[in-house]
């Protein structure tokens, strides 16, 4: 007997093999929502993730941040509260059975405005915040899902439905076993918040030379106290954060706007093309050369 869970998870799947029938991420007509195709296992591919809600439908992925590791599988949600470097691999798909799922960003602000209306905002000092959290998903959350991805058919009624239905999937989602550790990153002077200031200061300047001083200093820290706590909920040093966001947006500098690897790596920071070169090769498994002689084959 077909659940209420799968019957919605047969309905997306069908849905997005309708609107994606190549491979990768496809840019929708809603904003910032994006169908997700791979019908063969990938190797480990470094990237970027905005802050975002994903869902996997079917297949699986194995997600690393810093020293850990996470298994993304069938029905499961993704959540993200902070821009977060990390590596992705699929582990599992095949042309008859691909890899298939969708995401949606996340605006935080919106999040804090839903949180003041709910009155929910007391802090739980025994929950520990963390950059990345999977969970199960639920019956209410796959019918916004379901609701969502019927706006596909429905252009003309993206600009009244989906801020409604947004908020009702941020809603949905402060109910949900992580709404504590989100409120985190949104209540004022708690360990997460304080942590999100110092990454928005990396991501505004991360071709500068910051000290950990600087980024302690924004999160109105000490510098230990700083330290442990970015490691505690991103699982790297801030400065290996840093170096990450540096590479992958050096990636994409010279495979979309075809610079030069040296011309890449003075533009993100680097002084040296020479340690930029050994760090991108560290990171991709490949030279900055050979990366984008790839690409364009």
């Amino acid at each position: 007997m077909t659940t209420r869970l799968q019957y919605y998870q047969l309905e997306l799947i069908e849905k997005v093999k309708r609107y994606h029938s190549g491979e990768g991420a496809l840019d929708t007509i809603i904003p910032t929502f994006r169908l997700i195709r791979s019908s063969t296992e990938l190797s480990s591919s470094p990237t970027v993730y905005e802050p975002m809600l994903c869902v996997l439908l079917q297949g699986e992925k194995r997600i690393y941040v810093g020293n850990d590791e996470f298994a993304f599988k069938e029905l499961n949600m993704l959540i993200v509260p902070v821009m977060m470097p990390v590596i992705g691999k699929v582990v599992k798909a095949t042309p008859d059975k691909p890899y298939l799922g969708f995401c949606i960003n996340i605006d935080m602000h919106e999040l804090a405005d839903l949180v003041i209306d709910m009155a929910q905002i007391s802090e739980n000092k025994d929950v520990h915040p963390c950059c990345l959290n999977i969970i199960d998903t639920d019956e209410e959350l796959m019918s916004v899902f379901s609701r969502l991805m019927s706006l596909l058919e429905n252009e003309s009624d993206i600009p009244i439905l989906l801020p409604m239905l947004k908020r009702e999937m941020l809603f949905r989602l402060l109910q949900t076993s992580i709404g504590c550790q989100l409120r985190q990153f949104l209540l004022f002077d708690t360990q997460a918040n304080r942590v999100s200031k110092a990454i928005e200061l990396i991501k505004e300047r991360y071709d500068e030379s910051l000290r950990v001083k600087d980024l302690a200093d924004t999160a109105n820290m000490s510098e230990s106290s700083f330290y442990n706590a970015f490691k505690s909920v991103t699982s790297m040093s801030p400065l290996q954060y840093q170096k990450q966001i540096r590479l992958n947006e050096a990636r994409r500098i010279m495979l979309h706007e075809g610079l030069e690897a040296a011309a890449a790596s003075y533009k993100v920071g680097y002084e040296s093309p020479s340690q930029f070169s050994r760090e991108y090769s560290r990171l991709f498994g490949i030279s900055p050369v050979a990366d984008v002689s790839r690409f364009r084959k």
